[in-house]
């Protein structure tokens, strides 16, 4: 996975965890892919996660645990906090 900070330079952020995560997401878009119109708005509107999102992935005897939380009032979107944390690991 590359990532272009706000400045134009490149960041290599490609991990057994990205790559699992992006596995993930492309067997998601393949499954919407493959639904009509009609069956995606029926899965979004019945199929919400009721739970707090969670991901877990186990990579070389590690064990990773993704959540997500929203604050309904904060100041940076998850894009600017993704962004500063890879800026973070790439010094």
């Amino acid at each position: 996975m590359y990532y272009v900070d706000e400045k134009g330079k490149v960041l290599d952020i490609q991990t057994p965890l990205t790559e699992a995560l992006n596995a993930v997401i492309e067997d998601y878009f393949d499954m919407l892919s493959k639904m009509t119109a009609e069956q995606r708005l029926n899965y979004f509107k019945y199929e919400q996660f009721v739970e707090p999102l969670r991901y877990t992935q186990d990579i070389d005897n590690t064990t990773y645990v993704v959540r997500t939380h929203f604050n309904q009032n904060a100041d940076k979107t998850i894009l600017k906090k993704i962004e500063k944390i890879v800026e973070k690991d790439s010094i």
